[in-house]
């Protein structure tokens, strides 16, 4: 009778366990559909004057566009700045409210002279105070008059000042120091991700993968919220399902050890 009772039981877990794996093999969960563009690796689209380029691979990428930085910089009065390649020094000109600056070349007197076999490798200062160098044979050069006639440049407030490759405009002009101003293109990426948002253009837009090779921008952020809200109840559903086959095979096999225990006398 003991064992009449343990087969019953155990025919009852297994099936409980056989049909909850069943269902686990048939059940169909929900799918994200969504209403959008699609786009695959290297598409582009246009927004607001801004073109971004689709970067996919693999159910994942990003969108990536350039975009406007403005930059600026400061060269302060009598201070040195790198110039065409040279040294130049700034010179604000000396009135209540300047508008003008120049640059004027600056000289490396040192390697200069070294690379003079004619004269000193070193500059004197006489009496009066006037910097000069010695020539090999005795006579003597005022520094200013031995070096060559330097590079002069001068700007007006506003005016287009070209350095390091760029435009730049000479904004604002003080009697401390001068201002500039310039824009650059910079390469700029946005990430996309399964469900996340993304907003171009002052619009979000929530992204999605059909396959590993194409994602879509969806403007129906709610949407999406609200469906992958139905998956993840499935997959809980299914998660306890799990459960159910653990619970079942255990309980069949502690019935099955029980039933065929010895029995006391």
């Amino acid at each position: 009778m003991q064992r009449r009772w343990a087969a019953i039981c155990l025919a009852f877990f297994l099936v409980t366990a056989a049909g909850a794996y069943g269902v686990q093999a048939l059940a169909e969960g929900p799918e994200i559909d969504m209403e959008g563009e699609t786009y695959q690796n290297n598409d582009t689209f246009e927004t607001n004057g801004t073109t971004y380029t689709v970067e996919v691979e693999g159910g994942s990428g990003s969108l990536v566009y350039n975009e406007t930085v403005s930059n600026e910089d400061s060269w302060d009065n009598n201070s040195a700045v790198e110039f065409e390649d040279a040294s130049y020094n700034v010179t604000i000109e000396p009135a209540e409210d300047p508008d003008r600056f120049g640059l004027t070349e600056e000289f490396d007197v040192e390697s200069i002279l070294q690379n003079d076999s004619e004269v000193d490798n070193q500059t004197y200062t006489a009496e009066d105070g006037t910097e000069f160098v010695r020539y090999r044979d005795g006579s003597t050069e005022p520094l200013e008059e031995y070096l060559p006639e330097p590079n002069q440049v001068t700007y007006s407030e506003n005016d287009t000042v070209e350095h390091d490759n760029e435009s730049k405009t000479a904004e604002n002009v003080t009697s401390e120091s001068v201002a500039l101003t310039w824009e650059t293109e910079e390469e700029q990426s946005e990430t996309l991700a399964e469900g996340e948002n993304v907003t171009v253009d002052n619009q979000t837009y929530v992204a999605t993968f059909p396959d590993d090779q194409t994602v879509m921008l969806s403007e129906d952020v709610a949407s999406y919220q609200e469906q992958a809200g139905h998956q993840e109840y499935f997959q809980q559903r299914l998660s306890g399902l799990n459960y159910v086959i653990i619970f079942s095979l255990f309980s069949a096999f502690l019935i099955a050890a029980l039933a065929f225990l010895p029995r006391r006398g």
